[in-house]
C-alpha cells in the first residue's frame, strides 16, 4: 500500500506543474492589463512602465512563470493588484467556506443518490422509479447557476423559507441561521453530482442483484436487508470511486454557486477579480482550486486500493 501511495504522490509532481503552467498562461491570453487596475486613465506611459517594473511584467514570460512559481512553492501566493493585500489572506478564509459549501454538497448528494439509486435498482419499472430517472437526467442536464436562480425564485422569493444570500444574517445569527443560509446553495451546487451519483449506484446495484451469490443467498432465506448489505459492500468501491471525483467536481463547480449566492467562497473571490482584473488572486484561487482537486484524486484512489487489491497490483 505504502508503494502504491508513493506512485501516486510521484505521478503528482508532473500533474501539478502542467496545472501551474495552465493557470500562468491562461490569464497571459485573457484580455486586458492589470495596470489599468492599479493606475487612473490619464496615467502617463513613464507609470505605466514603472508599475510593469515592478510586477515584474516587463521580464520574459518564461522568467515571469519561474518568478511565479517559484513564491507558489514558497508559500507566497502574491499581492492583491487591487485590494493591495496578500493573495493569501483573501483566500484562505474564504476556502473555509468553500470546503463547507462542498461537504455539504457532497454529502446530501451522496445519501441522497444511494436511496434513490437503490430504489429504482431494486423497483426498476415502479412509476417512482421513472420519476427519480428523470429527475436524475435533468439534474445531469440544468447547469448549477439556473437552478440556483430557480430555488431563489421559489423558496427564497415567493415562500420566503430559506435566505437568498450570504452565509448569516445581518445580526450575525447562529448555527440555524448558518443552516438555512446553507440549504439552497448545497442544492444547487448538489443537483449535477446527484444525478451523476444515482444513475451510476442505480447501475451498480442492478448488476449486482443478478450476480450468482445474490441467487445463493436468496436460496438460504436470508432478508433482503443482509442480501442488500452483501450488494452494497461489493459494489462500495465503485461507488466510492465516482463519489470521490464528483468531490472534486463540486469544488471545481463551486464558482457559478457562490456568485449567485453570495457565498462568501473561493469562487466568489475567484469572480470579482476577473471582473477587476486582479490576475494574482485569479491565478492563486483557480490553483488551489486544481490542487485540491488532484489531491482529492489521490485520496480516492487510496481509499479504492485499500478496499481492493487489484487496484495495488495494477
Amino acid at each position: 500500500m505504502t508503494g502504491f501511495i508513493g506512485k501516486r504522490l510521484l505521478m503528482l509532481i508532473p500533474t501539478l506543474l502542467g496545472v501551474s503552467i495552465v493557470v500562468f498562461l491562461m490569464l497571459k491570453i485573457v484580455p486586458g492589463d492589470p495596470v489599468n487596475s492599479i493606475l487612473p486613465p490619464d496615467a502617463t506611459e513613464t507609470e505605466r512602465a514603472a508599475i510593469r517594473t515592478q510586477m515584474g511584467l516587463d521580464k520574459p514570460i518564461v522568467m515571469q512563470y519561474l518568478l511565479w512559481l517559484g513564491g507558489v512553492l514558497q508559500g507566497q501566493l502574491g499581492d492583491s493588484v487591487v485590494r493591495r493585500l496578500p493573495v493569501a489572506d483573501l483566500l484562505l478564509p474564504a476556502l473555509g467556506n468553500t470546503i463547507l459549501l462542498t461537504c455539504a454538497a457532497a454529502v446530501f448528494s451522496f445519501l441522497i443518490s444511494m436511496v434513490i439509486g437503490v430504489f429504482t435498482a431494486y423497483y426498476p419499472k415502479s412509476k417512482l422509479a421513472s420519476i427519480f430517472n428523470g429527475l436524475s437526467l435533468a439534474g445531469i442536464g440544468m447547469p448549477n447557476f439556473w437552478a440556483a436562480l430557480i430555488l431563489i425564485g421559489i423558496f427564497s422569493v415567493m415562500f420566503g423559507w430559506f435566505p437568498s444570500s450570504g452565509m448569516k444574517s445581518v445580526d450575525g445569527g447562529g448555527a440555524r441561521d448558518l443552516v438555512l443560509h446553507l440549504v439552497l446553495p448545497t442544492i444547487a451546487a448538489a443537483l449535477a453530482s446527484l444525478g451523476v451519483m444515482t444513475r451510476m449506484i442505480r447501475s451498480t446495484v442492478s448488476g449486482l442483484l443478478k450476480q450468482d451469490f445474490v441467487f445463493t443467498l436468496q436460496a438460504k432465506g436470508c432478508s433482503s436487508f443482509t442480501i442488500l448489505r452483501h450488494v452494497l459492500r461489493n459494489g462500495m468501491p465503485a461507488i466510492l470511486n465516482v463519489a470521490g471525483l464528483q468531490f472534486g467536481y463540486l469544488i471545481a463547480s463551486s464558482v457559478l454557486v457562490e456568485t449567485v449566492f453570495s457565498w462568501p467562497g473561493v469562487g466568489q473571490v475567484i469572480y470579482q477579480a476577473i471582473s477587476q482584473r486582479d490576475f494574482p488572486v485569479v491565478q492563486a484561487g483557480v490553483l488551489i482550486i486544481a490542487v485540491m482537486f488532484v489531491l482529492i484524486n489521490l485520496v480516492v484512489d487510496s481509499v479504492h486500493a485499500a478496499m481492493d487489491p487489484r487496484v495495488r497490483q495494477s
